[in-house]
């Protein structure tokens, strides 16, 4: 061996003894173990790479730990496997913390210094900005009328998007493209309203860009400077939504865009631009996972005979014929039904989540936490309760935990099959930080399906349905993007049918998740504080 490789070999070896004495001097007993320590600091790096959402549930397998710990470059991370852990956690939400994560996006989207401090300060009060704006909005989001304004808005785009089709005949379409700008077009429209900046395609491709790129963005130093065409998109976005704001476009909006502003404006006092940045940080919410969990819902209804005849069978029988003198027989529904009398696409859009939802569910810890008696978590780290991790628990879901059933959350006990452990189920968070947006978003992707189920045959182009790969979804996206769409062919099933669609409203909230039970403590169902 030369001196050189000799040299090269003894500066590896010494370096890897003092990574691993590194390591075991500085994890605690008392903290969850750590594993994957191979090549110290850096082998869960990675398999997280390498892996993205397989990697925690074959830790979870591999090892069977409640919760563990992983050991990155400057970095603790807490993994949360144990189903039992996680109500001790949200109870924990003041240094648990959601808040924080959030508030470092107003950097990401150009928000001035001032109002990141704002967005900074009390992270563990509810009278600070980052913990009170999701409660402050409940009033739009939950049930009642502005709610119901923004579903009927919503429906009377899609409805219109159904009749554009039709009128069209037989379409070959890409299922995710068309899915997506379908979804961005009706969400759009009722969140922001008739001046809604996303009616500029220009607009609408620039958030697609800066959506897709936005990790990237926000990890790396000088991002502006690296990645300049990320920075040109996010900027188009923000320039229409300042315009948008200047011209009192909030004014007639939906009340969700109109509490913010309040809330921004005059209860924090942030300024007109700082509030429009606030908007497209807020289209992450809006437009981020419900695009592609609508396209995956329309994938399993349309792939499996079985379950397309369930739910086309449920979603008929809310059509009724109405004869009028000047139009003839309208076929009329009213999908203010499918919150109450279709429990089959319910449980199939319940199950499209859990099967498919792969969001970390991150935390900041603001402070050490004690959980359970058990365990040490230190201040500083992050902590992670994957959704892929407790959606494929068959403790929690039983052995066909694996499988796609459309009718796991429809069925009747005395059934023999599992009743789901409803507090696995992370596809909209938990706790504290359940996504105050629910009824909305599974509304709005409920009565695009009942709308194309009841009015398009849809086959795909190859002749026979075959799942996409998604290996190159970007690691932020809370369910998997395709890397090659799914062509179809949309068919309309009777072009001489004449459909009125209403949207009538309601006041009862869909039993979405455990904490829209009316049993479930009021931590849980993010109630709004008295404050």
């Amino acid at each position: 061996m030369s001196p050189t490789v000799a040299l090269v070999v003894g500066a590896i070896a010494t370096t890897y003894l003092f990574l691993r004495l590194l390591l075991r001097l500085t994890q605690d007993a008392s903290e969850p173990p750590a594993i994957e320590t191979g090549i110290p600091f850096l082998s869960p790096l990675i398999g997280m790479i390498r892996e993205k959402s397989r990697f925690h549930v074959r830790l979870r397998n591999k090892y069977g730990l409640p919760i563990y710990t992983l050991r990155l470059p400057f970095q603790r991370m807490y993994i949360v496997n144990s189903t039992e852990l996680i109500p001790l956690l949200q109870k924990q939400w003041r240094t648990v913390s959601f808040a924080a994560i959030a508030a470092e996006a107003g950097s990401v989207v150009g928000m001035s210094k001032e109002a990141v401090r704002v967005m900074h300060q009390d992270l563990t009060s509810e009278h600070g900005f980052s913990v009170s704006w999701p409660r402050f909005i409940i009033p739009a989001m939950g049930p009642g009328k502005d709610l119901d304004a923004i579903n009927r808005r919503s429906i009377e785009v899609l409805a219109s998007e159904m009749e554009t089709l039709s009128a069209q005949g037989t379409l070959k379409l890409g299922l995710s493209q068309w899915s997506r700008k379908t979804m961005v077009t009706a969400t759009t429209e009722a969140v922001w309203g008739p001046h809604n900046p996303y009616r500029d395609p220009a607009v609408a491709e620039a958030w697609k860009i800066f959506e897709a790129g936005f990790l990237t963005f926000s990890m790396f130093p000088l991002a502006s400077v690296f990645f300049p065409k990320l920075l040109r998109a996010r900027e188009i976005v923000a320039d229409a939504m300042m315009d948008y704001i200047r011209k009192s476009g909030h004014n007639s909006s939906s009340g969700l865009v109109r509490l913010r502003y309040e809330h921004h404006r005059e209860r924090f006092g942030l300024n007109d631009e700082d509030i429009a940045r606030g908007e497209l940080g807020n289209t992450f919410a809006v437009l981020g996972n419900t695009t592609p969990c609508a396209m995956w819902v329309l994938y399993h209804i349309y792939s499996d005979g079985q379950v397309l005849e369930d739910v086309r069978r449920e979603v008929s029988a809310l059509v009724y014929e109405d004869h009028n003198k000047d139009e003839g027989i309208l076929h009329c529904v009213d999908l203010a039904g499918i919150r109450t009398s279709c429990p089959i696409l319910l449980s199939t859009f319940q199950e499209t989540m859990r099967f498919r939802a792969v969001n970390p569910g991150p935390r900041v810890l603001l402070e050490d936490v004690d959980l359970d008696g058990r365990y040490h978590l230190k201040k500083g780290s992050m902590l992670m309760i994957p959704a892929t991790v407790q959606h494929t628990d068959v403790t929690a879901w039983g052995d066909n935990a694996g499988e796609f059933d459309h009718m796991r959350f429809a069925r009747k006990p005395g059934t023999g099959q599992k009743r789901p452990n409803r507090v696995a189920f992370r596809a909209f968070g938990g706790g504290h930080i359940l996504c105050p947006g629910r009824h909305f978003a599974s509304t709005e992707i409920m009565a695009f399906a009942a709308l194309v189920v009841l009015q398009f045959d849809m086959v795909p182009v190859q002749g026979k349905w075959v799942e996409p790969t998604c290996e190159n979804s970007p690691a932020q996206a809370g369910f998997p993007i395709p890397d090659e769409d799914i062509k179809i062919e949309l068919r309309p099933r009777d072009r001489s049918k004449k459909w009125n669609i209403i949207f009538s409203g309601s006041d009862k909230a869909m039993d979405i998740v455990s904490e829209d039970s009316p049993t479930s403590h009021p931590i849980d169902r993010l109630e709004p504080s008295s404050t």
